[in-house]
């Protein structure tokens, strides 16, 4: 019977007829790269026998069995995680560190973003002198229990959004289980870290979704372009093909392939480990191929797609900026203040946030009924998290169809016809 994690309470009865059976021990340790091996203790005899009287030692109730199972588990747990290779004097903070460098270096921004969430809400608390064999579930607890806002300017005692979380508590994980990899820790160490550094369930809702109708999507994309057409060609791309800003910003001359009216869309550099690198072939419309075309005029197949003027302050008695060379944009945050003031110009709500031209673009695809596992490979995603997330604008799509194969009941209205030349009577 499992009583706890990795832990089992078994009956062994006696051999001999009229004595007490026993009360067995079991433990699963597990290891990743190994098979599953077993531990076994005999925790004395059980009170089975009209004779024998339980005194918790060396006879056991089945409720003093179970807690000294439960203790000889606890025990083990222990010696297993004493016996770990190289993970004795690593703490969270050195599991951080060793992550944040991994992530910077295959992706700088997001490994960025990632250092600054780990610093601030981690590597300050107590958590982060815990070491990695001794963490236990009440450490990961007493954290999160602790986590505030602040920061930027922020109020600091204003809970975390559920997004933030969901992106930092991601973030934690992924290192403290890269770290217990590396130390070769046994499995409990991996279900504490895996419970204690679970999500919201639902960390999308802290963000309504922002849908546009196409005309909305072309008046921003009018008023970005009257903005800087720099800055109107990037939000012309997010708009048409409905990509990441991490995906747009790496295209280059050579992914725009005019003569067959499509960009070849570089995969997002989203989840673990290695990831496919064929670019995905999204169509154009006729303007948009000719408005980047004009773009790509005169220059190499290796050159960033879509650049931007990089401004320099020149000193003097007034604050002044000039142009000093061209970039290829790097930040999602240098495209805020363009951004806020096509929102403005557009006359769209406030809190319009560029991932509405990708949802926009979603939804478009759906309405449009196009199968659903198109609509995902085009935006770089998965049918499960279309199902999730677009599930509403699904039904709706699905029943626009549904709608165009319906008969109707009522029989319909006989029109007899007269031939040409036919006899009138």
């Amino acid at each position: 019977m499992l009583i706890a994690p990795e832990t089992h309470l078994g009956y062994r009865p006696a051999a001999v007829k009229g004595r007490n059976g026993t009360w067995i021990a079991r433990r699963a340790v597990t290891r990743p790269g190994e098979r599953t091996k077993y531990k076994e203790q005999a925790l004395g005899a059980a009170d089975d026998h009209p004779d024998s009287v339980a005194d918790g030692t060396a006879v056991r109730t089945y409720h003093q069995a179970m807690a000294a199972a439960r203790e000889w588990s606890l025990g083990q747990m222990a010696a297993d995680r004493a016996l770990a290779v190289g993970g004795a004097d690593v703490t969270v903070k050195d599991a951080i560190e060793t992550y944040v460098a991994a992530r910077k270096r295959r992706a700088a921004i997001a490994g960025q973003d990632a250092e600054w969430r780990l610093t601030h809400h981690v590597v300050g608390a107590p958590l982060a002198g815990v070491a990695m064999l001794a963490l236990t579930e009440t450490d990961l607890t007493r954290w999160r229990r602790g986590l505030k806002r602040g920061g930027r300017g922020k109020r600091d005692d204003v809970p975390l959004a559920p997004s933030t979380l969901a992106r930092l508590l991601n973030d934690l994980r992924a290192a403290l289980t890269a770290a217990a990899r590396r130390a070769k820790a046994p499995s409990d160490l991996h279900t504490i870290i895996h419970d204690g550094t679970r999500p919201p369930e639902s960390p999308e809702r802290a963000r309504e979704m922002q849908v546009l109708p196409d005309a909305d999507v072309r008046r921003l994309v009018e008023t970005a372009e009257a903005h800087d057409p720099d800055f109107g060609a990037l939000v012309t791309v997010l708009a048409t093909t409905g990509a990441r800003f991490g995906q747009a910003a790496r295209l280059t001359v050579a992914d725009l392939q005019p003569e067959a009216r499509r960009v070849m869309l570089p995969p997002s550099r989203k989840g673990r480990g290695k990831k496919q690198v064929h670019r995905i072939a999204v169509p154009l419309p006729d303007d948009v191929v000719a408005r980047l075309r004009a773009l790509a005029s005169g220059r190499a197949g290796h050159e960033p797609l879509l650049m931007r003027w990089r401004h320099k302050q020149v000193p003097g008695p007034t604050i002044r900026w000039e142009k000093q060379d061209r970039v290829a944009w790097s930040d999602s945050a240098d495209m805020m203040r363009g951004w806020t003031l096509a929102v403005a110009a557009a006359k769209l709500p406030k809190g319009l946030v560029p991932y509405c031209l990708r949802h926009s673009s979603i939804v478009r695809g759906l309405r449009a009924g196009l199968p659903i596992k198109l609509v995902a490979s085009v935006h770089d995603t998965s049918t499960s998290m279309i199902d999730a997330h677009y599930g509403k604008f699904i039904v709706d799509a699905t029943e626009d169809l549904l709608r165009r194969a319906l008969v109707p009941m009522a029989s319909a209205n006989v029109t007899h016809l007269r031939l040409a030349g036919a006899d009138q009577r």
